[in-house]
């Protein structure tokens, strides 16, 4: 039976394995080190041949909103990523959060190599597919732990009845609970700006 479970209840081996799945699944740039994971909310989908996939999240502070920094699975062509998604959209609805938020590489950032434009598109699609929805927001260029500002798309999708939240508040909230940056920042106000917000 699949399911997901935390991070703490995996035995050396099976943690090794998500080691494994995160490593290979991201770029250097874009990967921070497997144990900063922890401070986050590590979540591991585990199949009959054991870890299959990793969700890591965080809430968005005192939100019923959850941020998603890292979907990867180990296992492709198995519909795993699918499943994976109505195990974690269906955990957070049940424990009250009212909307799932992430971002995506933008694949019309100048300068990006055919393969990685395609690899951008593709991951949009399979999120739009599973209910996940492009947000209206521009000039999204949140700084990494690293320095580095990609050029980056805003989704989400709801998980609950009830969250007609302005979009502001929404963009305001992952500045300033996943990325640090308070709403009078420069780098939160050229994005809503951008995006018709104020």
């Amino acid at each position: 039976m699949s399911t997901l479970v935390e991070v703490a209840d995996l035995s050396p081996t099976d943690l090794a394995r998500v080691r494994e799945i995160y490593e290979a699944s991201f770029p250097d740039e874009l990967t921070a080190p497997f144990e900063d994971l922890l401070v986050d909310r590590l979540l591991v989908y585990v199949d009959e041949d054991g870890p299959a996939g990793l969700a890591l999240v965080r809430d968005l502070g005192p939100t019923t909103w959850t941020f998603l920094r890292y979907y990867a699975v180990g296992r492709r062509g198995r519909g795993t990523g699918s499943a994976m998604w109505a195990h974690l959209t269906a955990l957070l609805a049940t424990e009250g959060r009212t909307r799932l938020v992430w971002d995506v590489e933008d694949p019309a950032e100048p300068g990006l190599a055919a393969d990685l434009v395609e690899e951008h598109r593709r991951r949009i699609v399979f999120y739009e597919r599973l209910g996940g929805r492009l947000l209206p927001v521009h000039d999204y260029e949140p700084p990494h732990d690293d320095g580095h500002a990609p050029r980056l798309l805003l989704m989400d999708t709801p998980l609950g009845v009830g969250d007609d939240a302005p979009l502001r508040a929404v963009v305001e909230a992952v500045f300033r609970w996943r990325y640090g940056r308070e709403p009078g920042d420069p780098v939160v106000r050229r994005t809503l700006n951008a995006s018709g917000l104020i």
